[in-house]
């Protein structure tokens, strides 16, 4: 009976000599410190575990700590720390800098902690490059010239264009007065019954003129503190400038008409409303034999001058025609120079981009059972990375099926929930048509498609039904599909709205099972209308879009 107790005393040592946690020593040296102490702390999880704390001395410190293998936290103090892998059993030497805590100097004694310098170094070198390329964009003097000088042609264009409005209103006005005059005329006078119309006519259109010239008289005091294109010109755009000088001629040319036109009349326009205003303040307008007198002014002092003026209206539109065009070459060619060198420096960061981000992928990839690579998964979004993710969640599960976060992205990985959110591959479906025959989602892969569940009892969706069909109608021949899963339970009813609704393409598929519809369970499908749009892979890029929405996003699908 000793013996055997012996045994199993021994047994236990051995045990416990055998799984003992082996403790991780950590001897940090700090460049540029400033630090003067250091927890180790739990790097998730509601609540802070502090599992040890030194001083930092000679910028130095060491720890000794008994973990298990996971992901810590190096807590400076001020906001200031650093994630880090503790491994059982290792000893590790690094090097921080303490003015850059996210990028290891150099670190010996782990194979974690040398893939997450690897990783921190690509992760930051792509950060780096987006700041640098951006940098030099907004520092490259071309693009700043041609940035500006797209703004200001915008908007001295939109400035032309309403004067333009104020000054054609004011030649509609003139000839407003003239004809209204020439039609009461007889033997060069006018009839005794026209004095109340001519006088009418008179005021307002007189203070309409007056009220649309005025903007132009203002423009032409204020337009050179404003627009100033006087600076340098760039030595390569000759033909850019051919077409802004000639803009600039065709608008002298026209405003000088409007001055010679308009502007020549508004001293008498602006004497007689004066006249006509100082009779109605004295209470004299009303009395007729003022009223004669004062249209007879009119006729006498501003109509004759009013057919010719009238007349320069076509000059000025033929001149204003041309500019037109001209000012939207001006704006539509810098705006296209701005365009260009925006797009040389996207494509520079796109080239380096996707190499550095390719890089970080396989180094992810071939530490994927390494618990450090879950500092780094989520700089690639689940949406645009779901192979990615499920992936490494699917290795370290293996070796950590029990670690909080592993476990909680596995749940959900493996829910039918993430089988049908954006990112993912869209599940298949095979279900009959109207006629009894089976069709696949999965045979419109290599198009853009809208998987759309409705119904025929359901509002919502039959007022949506016009909109799809109109896209469907102009993005078909591009590679746009619809493929509609009806929650109908009676065949009748959705036959006749398929038909109601003209909704063409060939893909309608249901079980007749209504809300119990296999296709809707796999989508996890609550309520309709309820839409997933699919790119050419059949990947989920959308969800539950409408009207223009849904437009825009098909037409930039199909285009890519």
């Amino acid at each position: 009976m000793k013996r055997y107790c012996f045994v199993i005393m021994l047994w236990g040592l051995l045990v416990n000599a055998l799984f003992a946690q082996a403790p991780t020593k950590l001897q940090v040296s700090l460049l540029n410190n400033h630090f003067s102490h250091v927890n180790l702390t739990n790097a998730y999880g509601s609540s802070q575990t502090n599992y040890a704390s030194v001083d930092i001395k000679n910028d130095k410190f060491n720890m000794t700590v008994n973990l298990a293998n996971d992901i810590y936290k190096l807590d400076f103090g001020n906001g200031s720390s650093m994630l880090l892998v503790i491994t059982p059993g290792e000893t590790v030497n690094m090097t921080l800098d303490a003015e850059n805590l996210q990028q290891i100097v150099s670190v010996i004694g782990s194979e974690s902690m040398s893939q997450v310098k690897q990783m921190s170094y690509l992760a930051l070198h792509r950060k780096e490059a987006v700041d640098s390329i951006n940098e030099a964009l907004q520092n490259d003097k071309d693009k700043l010239y041609w940035s500006d000088f797209a703004q200001k042609i915008n908007m001295y264009r939109q400035s032309n264009d309403d004067v333009d409005n104020y000054l054609l209103s004011a030649f509609d006005n003139l000839d407003t007065l003239y004809r209204t005059y020439s039609r009461e005329l007889s033997n060069g006078k006018l009839k005794g019954n026209a004095v109340f119309e001519c006088a009418d006519a008179a005021n307002r259109m007189m203070k309409k003129t007056e009220i649309d010239y005025t903007p132009f008289a203002n423009y032409q005091e204020n337009v050179s503190r404003y627009y100033s294109f006087s600076g340098q010109r760039v030595a390569d755009a000759q033909d850019y400038y051919r077409v802004f000088d000639q803009y600039q001629s065709d608008l002298h040319s026209r405003h000088q008409i409007a001055q010679e036109a308009i502007g020549t009349l508004m001293p008498k326009i602006r004497l007689l409303l004066a006249e006509k205003d100082s009779l109605a303040y004295n209470n004299l307008w009303d009395k007729k034999g003022n009223q004669s007198k004062w249209v007879n002014r009119v006729l006498e002092e501003l109509y004759p001058s009013l057919q010719q003026a009238v007349g320069q209206k076509a000059a000025y539109e033929a001149l204003m025609k041309n500019d037109k065009q001209n000012a939207d070459q001006l704006v539509r060619e810098s705006q296209g120079k701005v365009s260009k060198m925006v797009q040389k420096y996207q494509e520079a960061y796109n080239e380096i981009d996707a190499y550095l981000t390719s890089r970080l992928k396989e180094t992810i990839k071939a530490n994927k059972q390494d618990i450090c690579v879950l500092m780094f998964l989520d700089i690639f979004p689940r949406e645009q990375n779901a192979a990615l993710h499920n992936e490494v969640i699917t290795a370290l599960h293996e070796k950590y099926p029990e670690h909080l976060i592993v476990k909680d992205r596995w749940n959900f990985m493996n829910s039918p929930a993430s089988k049908v959110m954006v990112g993912a591959i869209a599940p298949d479906l095979e279900f009959p048509d109207p006629d009894g025959k089976m069709r696949k989602l999965s045979d419109l892969r290599g198009k853009v498609v809208l998987l759309d569940f409705w119904a025929s009892w359901c509002g919502p969706c039959r007022r949506e039904n016009p909109n799809v069909t109109r896209i469907y109608g102009q993005y078909h021949d591009k590679g746009f599909e619809v493929f509609s899963v009806s929650l109908d339970s009676d065949a009748a009813s959705w036959k006749r709205a398929i038909e109601a609704d003209k909704l063409v393409w060939p893909n309608h598929v249901s079980d007749l099972k209504k809300w119990q519809s296999k296709a809707a369970a796999i989508y996890g499908v609550r309520s309709i209308p309820s839409t997933f749009l699919l790119d050419k892979e059949g990947r989920i890029v959308q969800r539950d879009l409408r009207g223009a929405d849904l437009e825009r996003a098909v037409k930039q699908l199909v285009e890519q």
